[in-house]
């Protein structure tokens, strides 16, 4: 009978090793994907803090301009409209004024050069003929 249970025993002890090694292996990878997945989760979730974190400096920036400025200060839709196209208007006022100014500045220097050179025209006549009397 010792030798029936020493085959038995032989015949089961060969089956299970291998058998104990693949369970083990299998664990192993499943150990190593846990802990990846853990790991990726942990960072997933601090970045998603971060940014949640990001949005509430911001929020607390933007209640804190709104505190700082003055009221008589903030105006409405409309009033910054209107004040944007008075600007308009001004601009465009000023940028017409300064055309009509290069226009007549560059109207003032032809006058001034037409009469100049009607005067040097008169001058050389003149010259001309007062050559003519001294011949």
């Amino acid at each position: 009978m010792a030798d029936v249970t020493d085959a038995a025993a032989a015949a089961v002890s060969g089956v299970p090793d291998m058998v104990y090694v693949g369970i083990f292996i299998i664990l192993g990878l499943l150990v190593v994907y846990l802990i990846i997945r853990e790991i990726r989760i942990m960072r997933t979730t601090n970045r998603s803090i971060e940014l949640e974190l990001e949005r509430d400096k911001l929020k607390l920036l933007q209640q804190h301009e709104a505190q700082k400025s003055f009221p008589f200060t903030r105006f409405s839709p409309e009033q910054t409209a209107a004040i944007r196209q008075v600007e308009d208007e001004t601009q465009a006022l000023g940028n017409d004024n300064y055309a009509k100014e290069n226009l007549l500045e560059k109207r003032l220097s032809r006058l001034e050069n037409i009469a100049k050179s009607k005067k040097l025209d008169n001058l050389l006549h003149n010259v001309g003929e007062q050559e003519k009397k001294v011949k």
